[in-house]
């Protein structure tokens, strides 16, 4: 697997940050968190494997307030070049309207908002700089209140932690608790990550992730939920193994039954109920960085990272003898490979489109593209897309006069693909005689025998087979009716981080001069065109949303 290049110590910095002792005592002590800083300053600072000087590596344990938070990060993000890491481990905390604040040793939980890191002020400072790559590392355990608020917010907190060029990295998902077990050295996170740094590597920050995420699933713990956004994921940034990993201490045991925090103070009074439902103390565990570590084996590289890939298109995209290129599917192929940073061979297999879930899903090809994005099909495979949306059309023979609007068709004899989701529109909504076939060829075939008078599909491919068939059949403009269809790339499910990558490479393809110029030409129809160009929005929406829910 290529590797990218180990950043320069010299010019990259490191922020340490954590609130272990809090005056609240609503938020309990994490007696862990000092141990964190220290371990974590140590593996970045080792005079052999590590990445950082001393002076480069600057720890605030327990800062009273937001001042010596910004003197620190100003004069980090001021002279990173190369990295700049920011690391926090304490309480995450929400204030009343939902938004993220880090806490201080010095926070009121009643007034969040005035004594607490509003997460927007990080964002800024970290954005501002100038480091080629930035983490935020975010290791933040709650005390187990988690209120109403936060109800299927699964992502609240990675969504507002979306900054360009980072690898964000949080503990469990939004409802659930952060561990600190009692005893324990380190909070439960953390330990996964100094164990990785101290393993083999150096490693990816994307394996990184792997190996924490076996490690806390392995110890019945809430899975670690990541975001990489750009190359982020491919750093390296340590210079290989620490030492040995310490023996677990007895007391690490607890966290297998999920235990609290401990807290030095026996006084504690009971959340109040403007806390309770005002609020939530939110679990974020680390965002990666450090490499170092060994991870599953079953865990496979990216095939972005291959030597070659095989790319999946369809038979029925070119003439009906199959004679013809797949009409767009292989430029579009290599133009998101291209923006997701590879530049190595591209194979095309020609499949059937009733075939190409079957031989993705047995490793036939690594990316198929495009097909239909559909519930039914995203339980089995991941989907990158929409690459674009479209209507359903219709299709006839060139010399077809009959044919011009909707309502044309009623009483006529259609094809369509059998079990495409126009077949079962066609079956429930429009009045026409229906012939199911094995692909849009198929269809084809039948056309030019007479046996059916048009052909019923999305838009979007029915105007590329128009074009490849050159003057043989005709694309009917003044029809268009139906739901819209989106379509993207599939690849196998599970492989989060090569579809993240691919995600990010579709809203730089979405936005190019090749898109317009690729679907310009396939619908030359200005409604066609402007419909068809999906959001970033919605490619963040509909993007790795079946591997992301696993």
């Amino acid at each position: 697997m290529s590797r990218k290049p180990l950043l320069d110590g010299g010019g990259s910095r490191a922020v340490l940050i954590g609130a272990g002792t809090f005056h609240d005592p609503e938020l309990p002590d994490i007696p862990a968190v000092r141990r964190n800083l220290e371990d974590l300053r140590e593996v970045l600072t080792h005079p052999v494997h590590g990445l950082l000087t001393a002076d480069h590596c600057q720890i605030l344990a327990d800062p009273a307030d937001q001042a010596a938070v910004g003197v620190a990060l100003t004069a980090a993000v001021r002279e990173a070049e190369d990295l700049l890491l920011v690391y926090y481990c304490g309480h995450g905390v929400l204030d009343d309207t939902g938004v993220l604040h880090f806490a201080l040793t010095g926070t009121d939980a009643e007034h969040v908002g005035f004594s607490a890191i509003h997460v927007d002020l990080v964002k800024r400072m970290v954005g501002s700089a100038r480091a080629k790559a930035r983490v935020l590392l975010l290791d933040c355990c709650f005390s187990g209140q988690a209120v109403t608020v936060m109800s299927n917010r699964r992502s609240l907190a990675l969504g507002q932690l979306d900054l360009t060029g980072t690898y964000t990295l949080t503990s469990t998902p939004a409802t659930a608790l952060s561990h600190a077990p009692l005893g324990a050295r380190n909070t439960a996170f953390t330990g996964a990550l100094l164990n990785a740094l101290r393993m083999p590597g150096p490693l990816t920050l994307d394996q990184i992730h792997r190996h924490i995420d076996q490690e806390l699933v392995g110890r019945g713990l809430p899975r670690p939920q990541r975001r990489s956004v750009g190359t982020a994921g491919n750093l390296t940034v340590t210079r290989g193994p620490i030492k040995p990993p310490p023996p677990p201490a007895v007391a690490e045991l607890s966290s297998r039954q999920g235990l609290r925090p401990a807290t030095s103070r026996s006084h504690k009074k009971a959340p109040s109920a403007t806390a309770k439902t005002g609020r939530a103390l939110l679990a974020m565990l680390p965002l990666v960085l450090l490499p170092g570590s060994t991870y599953a084996p079953e865990a496979p590289d990216s095939f972005l990272d291959a030597t070659r890939v095989v790319a999946g298109v369809w038979k029925d995209d070119g003439n009906r003898n199959n004679a013809a290129d797949s009409s767009y599917n292989e430029d579009v192929i290599r133009g998101l490979l291209a923006l997701a940073g590879f530049k190595r061979d591209i194979t095309f297999k020609k499949v059937a489109r009733e075939d190409a879930i079957r031989t993705l899903v047995s490793n036939g090809v690594h990316i198929a593209g495009t097909l239909g994005i559909t519930a039914s099909r995203e339980s089995q495979v991941d989907f990158v897309g929409p690459l674009a949306s479209a209507r359903l059309g219709v299709l006839v023979r060139h010399q077809e006069r009959g044919v011009e609007k909707t309502s044309d068709l009623s009483g006529r004899r259609v094809c369509t693909v059998a079990g495409s989701t126009t077949l079962e529109y066609l079956k429930n909504e429009m009045g026409v005689m229906i012939t199911a076939q094995r692909s849009l060829g198929d269809c084809l075939t039948r056309l030019y025998q007479h046996a059916v008078d048009a052909i019923v599909g999305d838009r979007l491919t029915l105007a590329g087979i128009d074009l490849a068939e050159q003057q043989g059949t005709k694309f009917v403009n003044g029809i268009r009716f139906g739901p819209r269809e989106s379509i993207g790339f599939a690849i196998p499910k599970g492989d989060h981080d090569t579809c993240e990558r691919l995600r990010i490479a579709l809203q730089k393809y979405v936005g190019s001069k090749d898109w317009r110029e690729h679907f310009s030409e396939r619908l030359p129809l200005k409604q066609d065109f402007l419909e068809a160009q999906p959001t970033l929005e919605q490619i963040n929406e509909v993007s790795c949303r079946a591997s992301a829910a696993d």
